[in-house]
Parts: C-alpha cells; structure tokens; sequence
C-alpha cells in the first residue's frame, strides 16, 4: 500500500507541475482535463487520498481564474469529503464561499465566508482573497 501511495504521489506531482504550467499558458480548460483524469486514476475511494483535495483545490481555483462555473459548481462538493483526514480550519468553506460568490449566490458566500472565518479566526482570508474580504467587512461578518 505505501509503495503504491508513494507512486501515487510521484505520478500526481508530474499531472501537478503540467497543469502549472498549462494554466500559465492560458490552457485553463486543458489543465482542468488533466486534472479530471487525475481524479479519475485515484484507485478505490477517491476521497482517501490527500491528492483528491489537491485535485479539488486546483480545478476550483482554475476555474475561478477562467470563470468556469458550470465546473466549479460540479466540483464544489467534493472539497467537502476529499481527504477527510486533512485537518480542516475553515479551507473547506472558504472555497464554498468563493465559488457561490462567483456563481452569484452571495447569500450562499455569506454563509460559507462566516463559517470560514469563525473556523480560521481570519486567516483563510489572504492577500489574493480582497474581494472576498471586503465582502465579508461589508457584509459585517468579521465582528
């Protein structure tokens, strides 16, 4: 099983570093294909792995860069069950929130942001994230 975790790893790092790069090239689409593969190759129960979060984590965040919401809200969900063993301070509701911001629901994005901030005392909410975080101040949230 170790043997084939660490193989795991290695194969993904190589999808990682190519999806880098196409979404640096302006391929986003591309990029997500590896990564839908990726997902795909993950044996077993999928939400296992730490690679299934990672997974989560890049497409949402590329399709938030390419403003892909019928992907991005294909895949919300999982960021929810993926790596359940992952210690969780509010990341998992901060990128609910950024995707139901980006979809329109901002009732939705109040309540992730609010939870996410609760859960991170503020900190999942980055230098990157100023729109989210001037949301959230006007929405009065941080109190």
């Amino acid at each position: 099983m170790t043997a084939t975790r660490k193989t795991l790893g290695e194969k993904f790092e190589t999808v990682r570093l190519e999806v880098i790069e196409k979404n640096k090239a302006g391929k986003g689409q591309d990029a997500i294909v590896l990564l839908e593969n990726a997902w795909k190759d993950l044996p077993g129960n999928k939400y296992d792995y730490d690679e299934s979060f990672i997974i989560v984590w890049y497409i949402l965040h590329i399709c938030i860069e390419i403003h892909d919401v019928e992907t991005m809200n294909k895949w919300v969900d999982k960021v929810f069950l993926a790596s359940p063993t992952r210690t969780d301070g509010g990341e998992r509701e901060m990128w609910a929130g950024r995707v139901a911001y980006e979809s329109g629901e901002k009732e939705k994005a109040i309540d992730y942001f609010r939870i996410a901030y609760k859960k991170s005392k503020g900190r999942v909410f980055g230098d990157k994230d100023k729109i989210y975080k001037t949301f959230l101040i006007e929405n009065g949230l941080t109190s």
